[in-house]
This record gives structure tokens, sequence and C-alpha cells, in this order.
């Protein structure tokens, strides 16, 4: 059978904690070239795009996707998982907040294995959708005092700190400027839509680790040149990926500031084909896009916990692919 699960279903299910241990062994699978990843595809029409991000991750045996739509009325996220061995469609899952908790969750493993061990203090820039479970997944990984925010509407600022203080039981403070926020951070996370930097290298403390979320585009950038020249490692999720998406990366090679030699995938660290951190001065940097390896483990804990719990509907696919088969001629089925 076939599991379908709906939103409601996977909020029940997947939080930061119980999904950050697949997600790490997914990623030192990445590390250990025994997964396939694919950059992001999109296709368009006049009103609608699609993106698509294919994965395999053999060593819990899957291969699947993500697959979401932009359209005028939003944004509709799918993942579609499948068995690795014998290509059947195991589940069908509404991923808006699978994209939430495992974007999460790769800060969190970065922040894990690139951050100093005596990191206490964090800071956000940013306050939308993404940016409380960004806190979330940093201090599952480090257990910090305080974490300071901030955004450019100072309302919504208090209101974010108020509530995040409230949520997680970490002291959250409005701070009044970006460079105020991160002058005393340990570990940094931009999770904003600026097309410009809000970040700047000089007002990084030495042995600052910083994970980059928010930019996509490749014309977009969250910090200036300096971060990544003060850096003595930069990362990032997917190099491949990078040379279509990362504004900083690309701008910064494009300058001549950095060369794509100096940018490493965090899964080769993790997986300790290359150093981490050397010492307390180093400032890392995480550049994050989220990939479909993600996805694929993401929704892998999302069906191994429903399946516990007895969550979702079955779908007869499987069985009604066979008997329709049945009436067809055996060589229309062949690849």
């Amino acid at each position: 059978m076939t599991i379908f699960l709906n939103e409601h279903d996977v909020e029940s299910l997947l939080t930061v904690p119980n999904h950050v241990d697949m997600l790490e062994k997914a990623m030192i699978d990445q590390g250990r070239k025994s997964t396939v990843n694919t950059p992001r595809r999109i296709v368009k029409t006049e009103k609608v795009g699609l993106s698509v991000l294919q994965a395999s991750v053999p060593a819990i045996n899957r291969v699947g996707f993500k697959t979401y739509t932009t359209a005028p009325g939003g944004v509709r996220f799918w993942v579609m998982l499948f068995d690795g061995s014998q290509g059947s469609l195991d589940a069908i899952i509404e991923a808006e907040h699978i994209g939430l908790i495992r974007t999460a969750g790769a800060s969190g493993v970065a922040t894990k294995h690139l951050a100093r061990k005596d990191a206490r203090i964090g800071a956000v820039l940013g306050t939308g959708y993404q940016a409380g479970a960004q806190i979330e997944a940093i201090c599952h990984a480090r257990k910090l005092d305080r974490v300071y925010a901030w955004s450019r509407t100072p309302e919504n600022v208090r209101k974010f700190a108020d509530e995040q203080s409230k949520k997680l039981g970490v002291e959250v403070v409005p701070a009044a400027s970006a460079q105020e926020a991160v002058a005393d951070a340990d570990v940094v996370v931009t999770i904003t839509s600026s097309k410009t930097p809000i970040l700047k290298g000089d007002w990084l403390k030495e042995g600052a680790h910083v994970n980059l979320v928010g930019a996509m585009k490749p014309t977009s950038r969250e910090v200036d040149d300096r971060t990544l020249e003060r850096a003595a490692l930069l990362t990032v999720d997917d190099w491949n990926q990078a040379h279509l998406e990362a504004g900083e990366y690309i701008e910064a090679t494009a300058a001549g500031v950095i060369s794509w030699d100096d940018i490493k995938e965090i899964s080769d660290v993790l997986a300790g084909t290359i150093p981490g951190r050397q010492s307390d001065k180093d400032i890392t940097v995480f550049k994050s896009h989220g990939i479909g390896v993600w996805d694929v483990a993401a929704g892998q804990r999302v069906l191994e916990l429903a399946l516990e719990q007895n969550v979702g509907i079955k779908l007869p696919i499987e069985q009604a692919a066979r008997q329709l088969g049945n009436g067809l001629d055996p060589s229309r089925l062949k690849p």
C-alpha cells in the first residue's frame, strides 16, 4: 500500500529533535559518495513554476523527490518516496512542514559540526516563518544561553522574541540592529528574503559560525564579501547546486575574492574526508539551499513514524496498477 500523509499528519509527527539523526546520517552518506543528489530543476509556464529535487539514499533504501509548484494561489509541496530495491511508490506526503524542519535541521547539523564547542550566544537575522525552527535547531546542537533576534520591523522582532522565548525555553532578545545582534554571537543564522547583504563580516566575532539560509537565487545574497574573506572554512550543501543558486559565492568568485576550490561540501566534513574547524578563532560558514537528499531522509522519518503510530491513509495504487497492467500487452509496460 502507498501511504498518503497530509500536512496535519506531518506536523503531528516530525520535529527537529526526532529527525536530525536521520538527516545527519544521510549527510554523512553524501560525504561518502553513496548518495545521488540532483540540483533543483525548474520549469515554468506563464503563471506556474514547477521545481523538482531528486535523490537516492541507499543507506535507507530510498529513492525519491520533492516537488513544488509556485502559482498565484501560493506554493504547494510534495515528497514522493519509492522503495530503493523494487521501485514501489511507498508514500505521498504533503511537504511544507518537511521543508521547514529539514532546513532547520541542516542548520543544526552544521552548527553541531562547525560551531565552537563552548558556543553560548546565538543570533538570528530575520523573524519570518522559518526563523523559530532555526533557533530550535541551533539550540538543539549547542546549549545556548541567549539568542538575539533582528529584522527590519521592530514590532515583529519584539513579538517574535516573546513568542519564541516562551515556546523554546531560551532567552530570545530583540536587537536594535543586525550589528548589535551578531556582536557577541557564537552562532549566526541569516534567514531573510533580502537581495542585498544584511550581515557584514567585520561585525562577526572571532570563532563565529554562520548559517546562510535565506537567499536562494544567484542574484541574492545575505552577507558581504568580507564575511567570506574572513572565513577559514566555506561550506555548502551541494557544490553543483551552489553554482546555480549561491549568490554570495557566485558574486565573490566572479570578483576574484574567493575561488570555487575554496568551497567544500559540508557532507565531506561530516564524513571526515576534509577537516572542519581547526581553531576556536576560525570563522566558519555554511551555505544552505535545501537538497533532495534532505527531503528523502526527512520523508523517510515521517513514514517510519506514521507506520509506528498508524497515521495516514492507505492508497491501493500498486494494486490498481497491477490490475490495469493485466489487461495490457506486457511489452507496453517495459521502460
